[in-house]
């Protein structure tokens, strides 16, 4: 029997601890895990928040121990994900809440089976960026940038906060505010245009178009710009989604029907079912402020024309149970439907990209106006064509 030398013993030591460390990165494809050692994470856990399957938010916690965390999550396909740190210098406060600043995230793209890693510090901000995956590595590299920036803008709208209408430096904080944010627009639209390939690229894409941060003609341009090897990813087919949407939602063109059983007692509803009426169609949710403050004129308006007009209410974000505990008592008695997700979701099919958006339709199903954030406007228009 051959003797085992010693530089055999040590070289299978040493392919027995890869094997090991193997298995221990090894990741199951229904999961992802992230982790880091962060400078002045001193925190006893994390926040995370996301919906689940049936779109219910579920909230976690995420603990850290000596500035180090380790998290495994499920998930089914790729996902944004945000870890809120709640250290409290990273908080942007101002009276009773504070401002929800992206440069105060750990924020990371997660797919099946990753294993994704964080370094950097925590000052007044979140200085950590992730790595461990292509798309992660891209991440990085935009938010390096842009991260100090916003940092800069939200610490400067803090002290704008404090100061009377009339005080002479206000003015020259809000011009720097505007500059900081004109130069992160530019340098998003760069990395998106420079990187066509990048899974970071097209999730920072849909991200403005979701933001109104860009034009519409000029989303379609970077979109079209992209390497259909992407075609798969989940961020890809939002913005395609997005895209579809712009060119069939113009005013002029007719309304795309739709059928959904994502109603309040699960019947079956068509939008072309509403035919022979104007419509409006009103996108909201009660986390929306404003959507939450038109209800009242929504509902006067519903009976002001009862005869020739009829109120669609399409829900983004809530539950079956939260939209009705919110309207009975009020007496709001329109059309539900929920916005749904994925490739059914009418917010991503109608290119919906803030709240509330009301669409006004004409009897044929013709699109005559469309209105997004402050929607006042609609109540004027309505009156001027049902008068």
């Amino acid at each position: 029997m051959k003797s085992i030398t010693p530089y055999k013993s040590l070289l299978i030591l040493v392919l027995a601890f890869c094997l090991s460390c193997q298995s221990e990165n090894k990741v199951a494809p229904d999961s992802f895990t992230v982790s880091g050692t962060i400078k002045g994470l001193d925190t006893e856990y994390m926040s995370y928040g996301y919906r689940d399957a049936e779109g219910k938010r579920v909230f976690d916690s995420v603990f850290v121990e000596n500035e180090h965390f380790t998290y495994t999550g499920k998930l089914s396909e790729p996902g944004f994900v945000i870890f809120w740190p709640n250290v409290e210098s990273t908080m942007k406060r101002t009276g009773r809440g504070y401002y929800p600043a992206k440069s105060s995230q750990f924020a990371f793209l997660a797919s099946p089976g990753d294993n994704i890693t964080f370094e950097g510090e925590i000052t007044d901000f979140v200085n950590a960026y992730p790595g461990g995956t292509p798309a992660n590595d891209d991440l990085a590299s935009i938010n390096k940038r842009i991260f100090p920036l916003l940092n800069k803008a939200v610490n400067l709208q803090l002290k704008v906060d404090k100061l009377k209408d009339d005080d002479p430096g206000k003015q020259i904080l809000v011009d720097s505010i505007n500059t900081y944010n004109a130069q992160v627009a530019d340098l998003k639209e760069q990395f998106v245009n420079a990187h066509p390939s990048s899974e970071a690229a097209i999730w920072y894409l849909s991200d403005m178009m979701v933001r109104s941060q860009v034009t519409q003609d000029k989303a379609i341009s970077m979109f079209k710009a992209f390497d259909t090897s992407l075609q798969d990813y989940t961020y890809y087919k939002e913005v395609a989604m997005r895209v579809a949407g712009i060119e069939s939602t113009l005013v002029g063109k007719t309304m795309p029907n739709f059928v959904t059983n994502l109603t309040m007692d699960g019947s079956s509803f068509e939008l072309n079912s509403l035919r022979g009426k104007h419509v409006l169609i009103d996108f909201w949710g009660t986390w929306c402020g404003p959507c939450i403050a038109e209800m009242p004129k929504v509902k006067a308006y519903q009976e002001k024309y009862k005869d020739r007009l009829v109120v669609l209410g399409v829900n983004s974000g809530d539950t079956k149970e939260r939209i009705l505990k919110f309207m009975e008592p009020k007496g709001y008695d329109w059309q539900q439907v929920l916005a749904g997700e994925g490739d059914e979701s009418l917010v991503l099919k109608l290119n919906v990209a803030g709240f509330p958006t009301k669409f006004i339709l004409s009897p044929e199903g013709e699109i005559l106006h469309r209105f997004v954030g402050d929607t006042e406007e609609a109540f004027d228009v309505l009156d001027q064509i049902l008068e």
